[in-house]
């Protein structure tokens, strides 16, 4: 028995050091390419994604700067000033939500407006959006979890006195989304470090997040979705450090975590990093209710929509094929697009279209098109390069993570200010703005991963903090699956999000010229 316990131990130690040394090389990456070239869009309309100069001069003065202010409010922060900090901050995402809504003007548009088109008929019990020949979800199934959820928000809305677009309450709701991804965040770091400073660090990038508050007026799978999994983290983080109720919070973490899923399946990196994390809690702590949690957590996230397809398909008297297949997005992830490397193209869609909706012949052709890529590259190692660093460059340097171009859509009456923001002098002062903030983002998860495996190199017996490697797991895994699938800056959206509680701990500890996890012990 000692020997199986010494030998869980070994290899949680070898996995973690492992996660350290890649978190350490990724964030030295991530933060040398924030600060050497800036990702934007050429315009509103084409997209293009152009690479520019970092402004690495202006970056380094505002981290000194940010640096200055931030120690000064941290430095003078307590238990009743850092709950005055969190209203605080509660208060002003929903001020700048109200701000969003009332000024931004967003409207749904592209696949966010046949989402929200189909969700309002689904609200008004018509399923003619389900028929197979030519709906959209015949190529895209997975959105059929977003679609309920949008058409429970829809059918409630029009319960209401007021003769408004239901859109308009939607992002109101959407505010209470960010407001509850901001409290259990807050909630998820205290309980990993327990440290006042960094939770001030926290809520203090959280103020100045502005992509984090555009995408709230995004009626899509974003959101909500983030919501999810913040929830999720944060009763895992509770079920790995308390000894009591372990099941009800697994169980809690386990119901977010498919909730995630159904929302925006993209969340499955998520699921597979929550996995991981499961595992490596279990090795430490040598209860089998985390293992059992693991198979759990497994079964109903990959069931969800499935399940949910099957109840909608039963209701609707129709059958949906399996969609756009996964090789055709592998194929379309190495070939060039117009807005930028590995970004859509239409080939899967075609592909998928032209052959009658066959997955058997989707796949052959993708698997053509993967090896004809393949071939070119080992050709052409220069333009392989080339390719591949652009499609890292285009997403991950992207420091707006496409909050325009996801709200860019409108009803109609913004004003010339708003206008300007995406379509003219004030763009690139909104772009600078972001890249400065993704730049503290960067070094301040950088600073952490540095501190992080100089502490798992230099304990001797590791303390029970297993569950702070999840959120470095899913942004390692969300980097290598769109390196290989399709690309987006939208996509590095939930990414961008969970690096800043590792941010807050690099910059709370550089505050206080010193740094030591909280060890937890059994």
């Amino acid at each position: 028995m000692k020997k199986e316990k010494g030998l869980l131990s070994k290899i949680k130690k070898l996995c973690v050091i492992g996660v350290s040394f890649l978190s350490v090389n990724f964030m030295a990456l991530l933060t040398f390419s924030s600060f050497v070239k800036t990702s934007y869009a050429n315009n509103m309309i084409e997209q293009k994604m152009i690479i520019g100069s970092g402004q690495m001069l202006s970056s380094a003065i505002f981290i000194l700067g940010a640096l200055v202010i931030g120690y000064i409010i941290i430095q003078n922060i307590s238990e009743d000033r850092l709950n005055l900090l969190l209203s605080f901050t509660l208060v002003l995402q929903v001020l700048g939500c109200v701000l969003m809504i009332v000024f931004f003007r967003s409207a749904p548009g592209a696949d966010a407006l046949t989402v929200y088109t189909m969700a309002g008929q689904l609200a008004d019990g018509d399923m003619s959006f389900y028929n197979f020949s030519d709906s959209y979800l015949s190529f895209y199934p997975q959105q059929i979890g977003l679609i309920v959820f949008l058409s429970m928000l829809i059918k409630g809305v029009k319960m209401l006195p007021f003769n408004l677009s239901p859109h308009h309450y939607i992002k109101a709701f959407y505010c209470v989304l960010n407001c509850m991804t901001i409290v259990f965040g807050y909630k998820t770091v205290k309980e990993i470090w327990d440290n006042e400073k960094i939770s001030a660090a926290f809520l203090l990038l959280t103020i100045i997040n502005i992509p984090f508050l555009l995408y709230s007026s995004f009626i899509y799978g974003e959101t909500p979705s983030l919501a999810a999994m913040s929830v999720a983290a944060y009763f895992l983080s509770k079920a790995a450090k308390i000894k009591k109720a372990e099941i009800i919070n697994l169980a809690v973490s386990s119901i977010f975590l498919a909730l995630s899923v159904f929302l925006r399946k993209n969340s499955l990196i998520f699921v597979i990093a929550y996995l991981i994390t499961l595992i490596l809690v279990f090795m430490e702590k040598r209860k089998l209710v985390f293992l059992l949690f693991a198979v759990f957590s497994l079964v109903i996230s990959i069931s969800i929509l499935p399940v949910t397809e099957k109840i909608m398909e039963k209701k609707a008297g129709e059958e949906i094929g399996s969609g756009v297949t996964m090789y055709s997005y592998l194929a379309m992830g190495m070939q060039e697009g117009a807005r930028g490397p590995g970004w859509y193209n239409a080939f899967n869609f075609d592909t998928y279209l032209n052959t009658g909706m066959d997955t058997e012949k989707t796949n052959e052709i993708a698997s053509e098109a993967i090896k004809e890529r393949k071939e070119y590259f080992k050709e052409n190692p220069k333009e392989c390069f080339a390719f591949y660093r652009d499609k890292f460059l285009t997403q991950w340097s992207d420091p707006t993570l496409a909050s325009l171009q996801a709200t860019h859509a409108d009803f109609g009456g913004r004003s010339p200010f708003v206008t300007e923001i995406y379509e003219g002098a004030y763009y690139n002062i909104f772009v600078t703005i972001c890249n400065l903030f993704q730049n503290v983002v960067c070094i301040g998860a950088f600073v952490w991963s540095i501190f992080n495996l100089k502490t798992v190199l230099g304990v001797r017996k590791f303390s029970n903090t297993a569950f702070i490697y999840l959120g470095i797991i899913t942004v390692l895994g969300g980097f290598m699956f769109h390196m290989i699938w399709e690309a987006n800056s939208r996509y590095i959206y939930p990414y961008a999000m969970m690096l800043i509680p590792y941010a807050a701990s690099g910059l709370g500890s550089l505050c206080k010229h010193s740094y030591k996890f909280r060890e937890y012990e059994d």
